[in-house]
């Protein structure tokens, strides 16, 4: 008799390499019924793996039609990729299943703030706790990524409406959760530049000072870092 760890592999493995992979010890009766059973659940685990995709990427679906993704989501389930997932995480690898940059990058923005919205609380950073730093303490300030920051970099027209989006073509769309409510941030080139720094190892805000100067030459070098500031994305690590 198999053991209940044995039984439990066997099973997962008939879901998702096929009846071949069956253990005749798992099940009694006739095969063509076992068989039969195993298929409807195999369905209805498929149609779950849909359903949360559906859940997860609304706006892309919009975007490429309820067929079109119906279509992709379905050849998607069936990869070994997905197979290995969770409903909770099936959609992180799917994002790259889909065909045209623009799809790929609004469908990888509905995941990230999925992250965003799951992800641990902090206290974001603010511009009055750095207003009673003197200048050396204030450079020395440690600094780390808000545990919602999720970063996607663009690179093709946007194909949703973001706030304050209107009459500029982002580098980046940063998502973050400084509060209650997630919040789509679009990034310019040096705002992406300093927020992708800020998650390195031992960052102080010197450090970000030094990239935004380096990015934008001498005038207005905190601008891209209050705009993170701004927006919730810093925490004072540590």
């Amino acid at each position: 008799m198999l053991s209940l760890v044995e039984a439990q592999n066997n099973f997962i493995d008939t879901i998702n390499e096929g009846p071949d992979r069956l253990d005749p010890q798992l099940f009694d009766g006739p095969a063509d019924r076992i068989i039969l059973g195993l298929k409807a659940h195999a369905n209805t685990i498929n149609h779950a793996r849909i359903v949360a995709l559906e859940d997860t990427f609304p706006l892309t679906r919009e975007y490429i039609g309820d067929a079109e993704f119906n279509r992709l989501a379905r050849d998607f389930v069936e990869s070994e990729i997905a197979r290995a997932s969770d409903n909770n995480h099936i959609g992180l690898r799917f994002p790259y299943c889909l065909g045209d940059a623009a799809t790929i990058e609004l469908a990888q923005i509905e995941w990230a703030w999925l992250e965003s919205y799951n992800a641990a609380e902090a206290t974001a950073l603010t511009l009055s706790e750095l207003s009673g730093l003197d200048q050396t303490h204030l450079l020395e300030l440690p600094i780390a990524p808000h545990p919602s920051a999720r970063l996607v970099p663009i690179s093709s027209p946007m194909v949703i409406a973001v706030e304050n989006l209107t009459d500029m073509q982002p580098s980046a769309i940063l998502t973050v959760r400084p509060e209650t409510e997630v919040r789509l941030v679009p990034l310019n080139r040096i705002q992406m530049a300093i927020c992708a720094a800020s998650a390195e190892n031992n960052v102080v805000l010197g450090n970000l000072l030094a990239i935004a100067i380096e990015q934008a030459g001498e005038q207005a070098p905190l601008d891209p870092i209050f705009h993170l500031i701004g927006a919730g994305a810093l925490i004072k690590a540590g």
